[in-house]
């Protein structure tokens, strides 16, 4: 069950990269038609994400993790940074009432301020992506 949500959650992010990337293509190529992969790839990771791509259940740890201010076990700083997000939110809706976790289930189905992706694995999630849709158009 548990692979069955976290796939869903991958495809979901995979197919929100691909439509802001060419979203992103189709805005700055209007301005601009000499622009390089790399300037949009840069545009692109920082754009807001439909939604906070993570299950329930991880942020519902962090989250009490980080209510008893406990040290968080990991060290990129996009997820820390997401995870700091998503508590901000929480607490702004709890005001001081701690336990509500239901609540998280609303805050991750909310627009994000940004993938928390570095540029590199933007690139790999379109590239990959792209790969995997011409090899099935030429089969």
């Amino acid at each position: 069950m548990k692979n069955q949500i976290y796939k869903s959650i991958r495809e979901q992010r995979k197919e929100a990269v691909i439509n802001t990337f060419f979203d992103t293509v189709k805005k700055m190529s209007a301005k601009n038609p000499y622009v390089t992969n790399k300037e949009i790839l840069a545009k692109a990771v920082n754009e807001q994400a439909p939604r906070f791509f993570i299950n329930f259940e991880s942020a519902r740890r962090f989250v009490s993790l980080m209510a008893r201010k406990k040290k968080l076990p990991m060290v990129n700083k996009n997820k820390l940074a997401m995870y700091k997000e998503i508590y901000r939110r929480y607490k702004e809706r709890c005001k001081g009432e701690e336990g509500h976790y239901k609540m998280l289930e609303k805050i991750i189905e909310e627009p994000a301020p940004s993938f928390y992706l570095d540029e590199s694995t933007f690139q790999g999630i379109i590239y990959k992506t792209l790969r995997e849709r011409n090899s099935a158009s030429c089969a």
